[in-house]
This record gives C-alpha cells, structure tokens and sequence, in this order.
C-alpha cells in the first residue's frame, strides 16, 4: 500500500503556496491524501509557522533586492555622467564594472544563460545568498533578478493551466493493467483525473477495444459466444 512519506520540505513548499496536485506527483500519492494530511491541527500548525517563516524571509528578500536596484540605479547614473566628462580627467571615479573579478564574470556568463540568483550562487562558489548581494555588481544581480521573476510567473501559469494531455500510449498502458497512480507522474496529473478521463463513455470503448486486442483469439471467441447465449 502506498502511503504518504513527509518530510521537512513537503511542508515548506506547501507553505510556499505549491498546488497539491503538483506535490502529490512528487511524492506519489493522491492530492486527497495530502489535503487530509495538512489538515491534521499538528500538520496545520507547522504550516502556519513555516507561512510566517517564509513570509519573513520574502521581506528580508524584497528589501534586499530593492538596495541592490538602488546601487545599480546609482552605478548607471556615474557610468552617464563619466561618459560626459573628458576621459582624460584623472579625477574620475572608478566604476563597479572597471573592477569586476573573475566571479563577477562567472556571474554574468551564469545570468546571460538565463539563471536567477541560484545560478550566480552556484556558478561562483560564494555558497550563500548574503556573499552573493555583497561581492558581485548589482548591475549583474539586477539581471539575475529579472530571471527569477520570468521563471516564477512561467512556472505559476504552467501550474494554473495543467491539463490532461492524453495519448495513444495511455489507453494501451491502461489495457495492459498498468495502475493510474503509477501513471499519474508520467502525465503529470491526479490519478483522479486519469480516473474521471477513462470512465467517460468513449474513452471506455477505446479501454475495452484494447483489452479484447491483447487477449488470445480463443479467448476472444469464447467471450463472444458467452455474450451470443446470453
């Protein structure tokens, strides 16, 4: 019997607003079984000290990302006025990209390819968010900013338009018994709605067609002169 096995970031990510159904692919079970999970006063409690958790940290996330726009917002305004001055004049200031180090350019190879901060994290081993924000040019962050957006709000509409998209293949795999929650993930859906798709009344004639293909002619023969004496 398959049952629900939570951990930690089942938790977090539901608190975080991830569907249901998207978390039951992940962790094999229906959506109804994770609905009556949270809904446990243990389970509920946990979510709501994660929500205020995370909301917390989002503030934190926000403020951050304000100052870095600030800084490159100041940097564009030097990098204009310098190009107006003479280039000759030694008294002016350096700016932030004259000093970029060799993270700073692993940082923005990182963002061209379309990476968020995650991205600039990995890419130059600074490990956390907060050596990030301090060593690398905001000019650069602000990009990795955007990439994260764009990500969030193509991840939220694939999310909000899930459907069903059925093939050839998922009738035959039915008719060859295969369970609808192991084909669920493949489909990325609720077995429900695998459930709900094979009871409509064509879907059911295509099911019964493919299960009388598979059976043996002898087999099939004896079916329909049991069906004939009936």
């Amino acid at each position: 019997m398959r049952r629900l096995v939570p951990d930690r970031e089942l938790v977090r990510r539901r608190a975080a607003g991830e569907p249901l159904r998207s978390l039951a692919a992940d962790y094999g079970v229906a959506h109804t079984t994770l609905a009556r999970y949270f809904a446990r006063p243990e389970v509920a409690s946990q979510l709501r000290r994660q929500a205020r958790a995370l909301r917390a940290e989002q503030r934190a996330a926000r403020r951050a990302e304000r100052q870095v726009r600030e800084q490159a917002k100041a940097q564009a305004a030097l990098a204009r006025a310098r190009a107006r001055l003479d280039a000759r004049d030694q008294r002016l200031p350096l700016l932030r990209a004259d000093l970029h180090s060799p993270n700073d350019h692993a940082a923005a190879r990182a963002v061209a390819d379309g990476g968020g901060l995650q991205a600039v994290i990995e890419a130059t081993g600074l490990r956390t968010r907060k050596n990030v924000l301090t060593l690398i040019d905001p000019a650069i962050l602000v990009r990795a900013f955007d990439n994260d957006a764009a990500a969030r709000t193509s991840l939220a509409e694939r999310a909000r338009l899930r459907r069903l998209v059925p093939d050839r293949a998922l009738v035959k795999r039915r008719a060859a018994g295969e369970p609808l929650r192991r084909l669920a993930p493949d489909y990325d859906v609720a077995h429900t709605t695998l459930s709900r798709w094979f009871a409509r009344p064509e879907i059911a004639r295509q099911l019964r067609a493919n299960r009388r293909r598979r059976l043996p002619r002898s087999h099939q023969r004896s079916v329909i002169r049991s069906r004939s004496a009936v």
